[in-house]
């Protein structure tokens, strides 16, 4: 192990004073060869300082931050936490932490929560964190120590993120940032919260679909010479006519379809949430089960977005397709044709209506206008 050397020196200079003619105290810790600078809360005279008996304040305060460091390294070495003048500025200014950098927080962070993919987590979701820790790594370095972060720094990731990313999406990463750094608070590795007094503010997020003119276009496309899109094409159209995740698309089981009256509902357990949904299938949805008798035309999560983009290309669509989108666009299909938003939320396995009608489907004006319409007719009456 290395030998830790460190010593202790206070300046108050000339070159520093004020109209009042006081300069800061500094104390300057020269440890393992790096030298830290720390202003001491006073001020005086240079002339008072250099004088052999100081007044008595000033030398209770030299010996108090002497044996104050002195405590901070000792602490530091029980710990077997490498010494370095950043990590000891932090421990005076925080109360101490372990050095532990965000390389090992996310590694640790990342282990703990990989162990619940399958059970409480997707992997899709589980790899959203993987790419906060990019965001963090490029940020702020891989070997950045914890006690070096400070609140400017979780300012400084948010508005990268702003300048990047919609409200609602760059809330998303900081939602998922502060659970890395909450966890470092959990464990005792910092003492403040680097996120003490920033609100996240997720925005009123866009919610975009298909409309059915681009579902028409979809429709027409003659997709005659590509047997695979068009396979993909009938996945997409079943998708946005149940509106199930691509997850839950997967595991897909005409056993789990019941008529009830004259709509046939097929229900199951999300895999995300495990909440429990029951899909109107629509119209279009039961052909193309027909078509295929039951068993769909299922491919990777990764090949099905790529020809989704095919189809969005070939069928000159302006919005981004993905198997989220369809998701989305079932809902809207349903709220916009009359749908009650409580059934529509049943539908996708929402616990509650307020996340479909902010995230999933929103009433379009055309809607409104005639539902308002139907309204005032009635006090014609």
């Amino acid at each position: 192990m290395q030998r830790t050397t460190f010593s202790i020196t206070y300046y108050c200079r000339d070159s520093k004073k004020n109209k009042q003619g006081q300069a800061p105290l500094e104390m300057c810790i020269n440890i393992n060869q790096e030298r830290l600078f720390v202003n001491l809360p006073t001020k005086l005279s240079p002339k008072v300082f250099r004088k052999r008996r100081k007044p008595v304040e000033i030398e209770e305060l030299l010996t108090q931050y002497r044996v104050k460091v002195s405590e901070i390294i000792t602490q530091l070495m029980n710990e077997g936490v490498p010494i370095t003048a950043n990590c000891i500025r932090e421990y005076m200014r925080t109360g101490g932490t372990k050095s532990i950098t965000i390389e090992m927080l996310c590694v640790e962070y990342l282990g703990i929560i990989k162990k619940r993919v399958g059970k409480t987590m997707t992997l899709q979701v589980y790899k959203k964190y993987e790419l906060v820790r990019d965001f963090l790594f490029e940020v702020l370095s891989p070997n950045k120590e914890l006690c070096a972060i400070v609140n400017a720094d979780m300012v400084k990731i948010y508005d990268i993120l702003k300048e990047r990313f919609m409200p609602s999406t760059s809330a998303g990463y900081m939602v998922k940032v502060k659970t890395f750094f909450n966890y470092a608070m959990d464990n005792n590795w910092m003492k403040i919260n680097p996120f003490n007094g920033i609100k996240i503010d997720k925005g009123i997020p866009e919610v975009k679909y298909l409309s059915a003119d681009d579902m028409e276009k979809i429709k027409r496309l003659d997709l005659t010479d590509y047997e695979r899109l068009e396979r993909v094409r009938d996945l997409l159209l079943f998708q946005a006519s149940v509106g199930t995740a691509y997850c839950d698309l997967v595991n897909f089981s005409v056993e789990k379809i019941v008529k009830v009256g004259d709509v046939y509902v097929y229900s199951d357990k999300r895999q995300k949430t495990g909440i429990k949904f029951s899909a109107v299938i629509l119209p279009m949805g039961l052909r193309i089960l027909d078509k295929y008798q039951g068993k769909l035309p299922i491919i990777s999560n990764q090949k099905y977005n790529s020809y989704l983009k095919e189809i969005q290309r070939l069928a000159g669509i302006d919005t981004v397709i993905t198997s989220h989108l369809l998701r989305k666009t079932y809902a809207h299909t349903l709220l916009n044709n009359g749908v009650n938003i409580s059934v529509v939320a049943k539908c996708l396995g929402h616990t509650n209506t307020i996340i479909t009608q902010k995230t999933y489907a929103r009433p379009t004006d055309l809607f409104v206008a005639n539902e308002v319409s139907k309204m005032i007719k009635l006090f014609e009456l």
